[in-house]
């Protein structure tokens, strides 16, 4: 896991200790320990005592992930392993048992539909048998067993957690249309709807049996798109959310929920544990990780396939008891906002709450691998808030390939926003680079030049004519006052490739360096006229500077992506909103206060929205 440290209640890690300790002396008493030995969450006021488990404890977490995987039963599965059957799983390690396979029923006239074997599973939820079906990704022989299986079992929910190929291996066939309407088999699949976000897509499908009398299928695709090639997220977050997004589509009058990967074992096995251990935790108020694990391996050999996912696990349900519920319908957003900021008997409110455990679970800057930026100290103003390695931007084609400038997600897509250092003298020409070779339509300048009495920002353009930086010369084309900002439209032109592009500054002038700000409005004036840039120029990265990296611009970046979501969806998370930039730009929103001003900068345009009225509660 590489020296990576997780998060864990105190009480965790006492009673996973006497879970150990319990196995090792007796491993036949497994099944018989699990329910004793769970984390009781009913006597934790608030579930905040957190603290970082040590490296040496992470021997404990293998010692009983070990003994787990000792336990693993082993089911027949003849029929998932008999001649001619066995071409029909992606891996020949992973098949079904035979106690709980799905069996296809036939379909008269159809030769393609004739065979009873897929590699799927019925799985148990908490309160639910057979809430889930565990399937393996499709392959091009088995996609029309695979759309059988959802007709039959009537199952109007799918969740894809793999993409089609990743690091250059195929994990699943594509079993839908692009547009329109695929035949696969007997059965037309016609898309009918689509969104995608920055983590995940959602489809809506059409599913027709021909020449039956039945009428369609509607069915509701979830793909999370954000699962890394190799490992397991760096942070939950994103899987929450997600699974809350599902969790809130599917009805208990719908049929099973279809869940794949690629093998159906290891991410499927993930989202399902967390799906039950969460309803556990409702309505127990206790957690089983180990116990869930062990009652799904009855049903589906490898659930749960690595260590990593073992710990994920975890990491997510810590994540959600530690930071229950933040998210606020739109419709009761300004009474939220007033209970927010009540703070009887001096105590601290909910602002202060909420920005506390942000505290708590973030990165810091010094726990993200920040080892490019450290090697070139010549391009950074101070190195507090160097770009993390694994989100930094990458000049292509230079020697040196660093600049100090992040890549961020908003709500509808990955690398929305690129937050950079704002230029000196001797990084203005590769400011530009990255603008012209990314091709960004706006940059949004939260900064002036001399802050404090200090520069802040090189003036990377010119007042009047053309200036050069490096091979790129910079020609302001227009500069005009709008409401609280400054417009510059500029052209910038590669001199040694003859290319030009155009390119639209926002300069904001009222945003004070500590975050406060004199106008609220003037942030919704530059987020809709940026808004309108982008929907003209191709909805390239947005860049975005000011003095540190990390106080204005997380502050714009999470105003927008909370407008975003609640324009989308009719809520409102800003926590959960900061939480995630945290995960790319650490530091992110400074201050208490700055957290709150989100809050405010929220209000403020929602009620120049002019459908904010249908969101608020009659």
């Amino acid at each position: 896991m590489n020296g990576r440290k997780f998060r864990w209640i105190q009480r965790a890690q006492e009673m996973y200790h006497f879970h150990l300790s319990l196995l090792m002396a007796s491993p036949t008493m497994l099944l018989d320990v699990t329910p004793t030995a769970k984390i009781n969450l009913k006597t934790n006021l608030q579930y905040e005592t957190c603290e970082y488990i040590s490296e040496t404890s992470f021997v404990f977490w293998t010692k009983l992930f070990q003994l787990m995987q000792e336990y693993d039963t082993d089911f027949p599965k003849t029929v998932g392993t008999s001649h001619g059957i066995k071409k029909l799983n992606r891996f020949n390690n992973i098949t079904v048992y035979d106690h709980n396979r799905v069996v296809l029923r036939s379909i008269d006239g159809h030769s393609d539909c004739q065979r009873d074997f897929i590699n799927a599973s019925f799985i148990d939820g908490y309160k639910r048998r057979q809430k889930y079906i565990a399937t393996q990704g499709p392959l091009p022989k088995t996609v029309v067993d695979f759309w059988r299986m959802v007709w039959q079992e009537r199952s109007q929910t799918i969740v894809m957690l793999a993409n089609l190929v990743e690091a250059n291996s195929v994990k699943c066939h594509k079993y839908w249309p692009e547009t329109g309407t695929l035949s696969f088999g007997p059965f037309n699949v016609t898309i009918t709807g689509q969104q995608i976000l920055a983590d995940y897509t959602t489809r809506e499908f059409s599913v027709q049996l021909a020449e039956s009398s039945e009428p369609a299928l509607s069915v509701t695709q979830f793909h999370f798109t954000a699962w890394p090639d190799h490992g397991v997220p760096d942070y939950a977050t994103s899987l929450l959310a997600f699974h809350k997004k599902v969790k809130k589509h599917h009805k208990e009058a719908m049929g099973p929920i279809t869940v794949h990967c690629s093998a159906g074992v290891g991410r499927t096995g993930t989202l399902i544990t967390i799906d039950c251990v969460l309803e556990q935790l409702q309505g127990e108020k206790v957690v089983d990780i180990a116990g869930v694990i062990i009652h799904l391996r009855t049903q589906r050999m490898k659930m749960v396939q690595s260590l990593d996912q073992y710990v994920f696990i975890h990491d997510a349900i810590l994540e959600v008891i530690t930071c229950g519920d933040t998210q606020i319908d739109a419709g009761d957003y300004i009474q939220k906002l007033r209970k927010y900021k009540s703070s009887p008997n001096a105590h601290p409110n909910e602002f202060d709450n909420q920005f506390n455990v942000l505290e708590k679970l973030s990165p810091t800057p010094m726990e993200v691998s920040q080892k490019v930026g450290l090697n070139n100290p010549s391009k950074n103003r101070n190195d507090r808030y160097l770009p993390g390695d694994q989100w930094r931007v990458v000049l292509r084609g230079d020697k040196v390939d660093y600049i100090h400038a992040v890549f961020v997600n908003g709500y509808k897509q990955q690398r929305a926003f690129i937050i950079a250092q704002s230029p000196m003298e001797s990084t203005a020409r590769d400011f530009w680079k990255m603008v012209h070779d990314r091709k960004c339509g706006v940059i949004v300048m939260l900064c002036d030049l001399v802050e404090d009495g200090e520069e802040t920002c090189y003036q990377y353009w010119s007042k009047t004519g053309v200036a050069q930086f490096g091979e790129y010369t910079v020609d302001l084309l227009e500069e005009k006052a709008v409401k609280g900002f400054l417009l510059r439209k500029i052209t910038v032109y590669n001199i040694k490739t003859a290319d030009a592009h155009q390119v639209v500054q926002l300069h904001m002038v009222n945003w004070s360096p500590d975050g406060s700000c004199s106008n609220l409005t003037t942030i919704t004036c530059v987020i809709r006229e940026m808004t309108d840039i982008q929907m003209k120029t191709g909805n390239q990265s947005i860049v975005v500077h000011c003095s540190d990296t990390v106080g204005r611009s997380g502050m714009f970046c999470a105003i927008v992506t909370t407008i975003e979501r609640c324009k989308t969806e009719g809520v409102v998370d800003v926590f959960q909103v900061v939480k995630a930039l945290r995960v790319q730009k650490p530091g992110a929103v400074l201050t208490v206060a700055q957290y709150r001003l989100l809050f405010e900068a929220v209000l403020v345009y929602l009620e120049s929205f002019d459908t904010y009225s249908n969101f608020v509660r009659k």
